[in-house]
């Protein structure tokens, strides 16, 4: 009777947590927000200086698939608004067939993989098991005594690693305990559990952040230094970088930053049965074929799919490595294949429609071992992906015209008066606002995504002025957002990437800037800005009104749109519920999620 109590103080504890949190964001209390001092999460992108292992490459047609199918996929991704595909590789038989990348994003930078790194934490405690140092049957008890005492419930006591391998561990301290508490793991172990474990399936990436923890305190080493040691340099991996929690240790279910070529290993080496080839030929066993086949077979099942050993898996034996917001390593055994999607997808879960175009393009029908050469289709599918361009369907290329030579001459040397240069949408918007000083009223509205302040712990203090500045032919944006100046190109003609530095946190950022008017004429100034590192857009509208200018902010993926789909899940209900009577705080979350802002010209 006294533990139920107890648990239900610590569950009603953090439900006031989460409801003063969810009031201090809508309101834009952002000082006191977090219960520690904030740091900076996101990683420095550096080339490495390690010994890098490239996949050997082929054709498609070599390995069995046919380059024209390659290409309708490519097309297919490019035309679903749902998919904001940023790169998609191609494996088979332990070759990279293809690879392509939807510009301004670019496979020679890491990608965040969100929920996908559960997976390496599959793969490290299969690795101690191996070794014998642990057990599915190891009690948490065991590893972790100090979080034991004669007040520990019976469910609690009974937690094994198999229980946090395969999501049933029933604890309820879940993701949004990362932002209400600074010791993730001593509220893990005092949270209550909500069910037999075993019993059911309930996801929650606090069991791989604990698993994290788990191979920390066995091997002696951080999560990364044993990676390092037992799977990305044998694997000859590139750069990656792994996110912490306030302690220090890493966030284990999330914040993993991976080479998207490194991801496709990890694919080949399990289905390769835990063996990985260097391109030299020699083999290295890194996981045992016993651990592979549990991690990668149906071990419980929720209402859509099955899960192995944090790792997705479908009818047919194929599995996949998932984020959300599509990012995905699906691997098909039978047809010895693995693909590589990293997205910005506005579906959060692994369902999705352009996961269904992977499975329809890869595992609904058996390959051969090869195809006859088909160097047409491998030359149009190369030119299909020297153009793609993100979120823009793929577009007939132009065939040159051919004229008469003397047209030729009078159109080189002989200028008529209807040939003068007529003014562009870019260049008229370019002489309307530079040299202009915009300044806003008090706000909460920042240049970062919500989506990455809140998985960053990095929020705005609020939009103070922005300016616009000529340079050559194109414009500069300088934004001030809080005591941080970020300077953006804006180039109508294409994307142009550049450094945001903001609350000491860098990102990597292409923005696209587009010139337009909408139905009363007034002059629109669209801004897309592409965190190249992360799944996350933020979009501007300008609209320049003779009394005022009005920025419409907005995301992808929208954060009300990604609460929606949770719906069902604990944490996003528990946030939903706030709104669903009450207009003024639906009020609130709707400018919190897509917020205006009023600015006034600076004369």
């Amino acid at each position: 009777m006294v533990c139920r109590k107890l648990v239900n103080f610590m569950e009603l504890k953090t439900q006031v947590k989460a409801l003063n949190y969810t009031k201090k964001l809508l309101l834009g209390e952002m000082d006191s927000i977090l219960p520690w001092e904030a740091y900076p999460q996101k990683p420095i992108f550096r080339h490495t200086s390690r010994q890098i292992t490239h996949l050997p490459t082929s054709t498609p047609e070599e390995n069995g698939i046919a380059s024209q199918d390659l290409n309708r996929l490519l097309e297919q991704l490019a035309a679903l608004p749902q998919a904001q595909a940023h790169c998609l590789l191609v494996a088979r038989q332990g070759k990279l067939l293809f690879s392509a990348d939807f510009k301004p994003y670019t496979m020679q930078l890491w990608h965040i993989s969100h929920s996908l790194c559960k997976s390496l934490v599959g793969i490290a405690v299969g690795i101690l098991i191996d070794q014998e140092q642990l057990s599915l049957d190891t009690p948490l008890s065991e590893i972790f005594p100090q979080y034991f005492n004669l007040f520990t419930a019976r469910r609690t006591r009974s937690l094994t690693i198999k229980h946090l391998l395969t999501m049933s561990s029933g604890i309820n301290f879940r993701e949004i305990g990362a932002v209400l508490e600074k010791d993730w793991l001593r509220s893990y172990f005092e949270a209550d559990v909500i069910f037999e474990p075993g019993s059911r399936f309930e996801y929650n990436s606090m069991n791989s952040y604990v698993l994290g923890c788990v191979v920390q305190k066995i091997a002696k080493k951080s999560l990364s230094e044993f990676l390092t040691e037992y799977v990305f340099d044998p694997l000859g991996f590139g750069a990656f970088e792994w996110e912490t929690c306030p302690m220090g240790r890493e966030k284990g279910g999330w914040g993993l930053y991976l080479m998207p070529e490194d991801m496709v290993k990890l694919g080949i080496l399990l289905l390769n049965g835990g063996v990985w080839q260097n391109p030299d030929g020699n083999r290295t066993r890194i996981l045992s074929e016993q651990w592979v086949k549990q991690m990668t077979t149906t071990q419980i099942e929720d209402e859509h799919s099955g899960y192995g050993m944090h790792i997705w898996t479908m009818e047919g034996g194929s599995y996949t490595m998932n984020g959300m917001y599509g990012q995905y390593v699906y691997c098909v055994p039978k047809n010895n294949l693995v693909a590589v999607l990293c997205s910005g997808s506005t579906n959060i879960f692994a369902e999705s429609p352009a996961f269904d175009l992977l499975q329809a393009a890869f595992s609904q029908k058996a390959f051969p071992a090869s195809l006859p050469a088909a160097p047409d289709a491998v030359a149009a599918l190369c030119e299909t992906a020297n153009h793609l361009q993100f979120n823009t369907p793929v577009q007939p290329q132009p065939v040159p015209e051919t004229q008469p030579w003397y047209k030729t001459f009078l159109h080189k040397f002989i200028q008529s008066p209807e040939s003068e240069h007529e003014p562009t949408q870019g260049e008229k918007m370019c002489e309307k606002l530079a040299g202009k000083c915009f300044v806003a009223a008090e706000n909460k509205v920042g240049i970062l995504p919500l989506m990455i302040q809140c998985m960053q712990g990095n929020y705005t203090q609020g939009t103070r002025r922005v300016e616009f500045l000529q340079k050559e032919q194109s414009l500069q944006m300088v934004w001030q957002d809080g005591g941080d100046i970020v300077t953006v190109p804006l180039n109508f003609e294409k994307s142009e990437e550049f450094q945001l530095l903001i609350g000491a946190e860098q990102w990597k950022v292409a923005s696209i800037a587009k010139a337009t008017a909408n139905e009363d004429d007034v002059p629109v100034l669209k801004i897309s800005l592409c965190f190249l590192e992360h799944s996350s857009v933020r979009n501007m509208k300008f609209f320049f009104y003779p009394e005022q200018t009005i920025v419409k902010m907005e995301e992808t993926p929208s954060m009300a749109k990604s609460l929606l789909q949770m719906r069902g899940n604990p944490q996003a209900d528990l946030v939903l519920d706030i709104f669903k009577d009450a207009g003024y705080a639906r009020y609130r979350f709707e400018q919190f999620c897509c917020p205006k802002l009023e600015l006034q010209e600076k004369k």
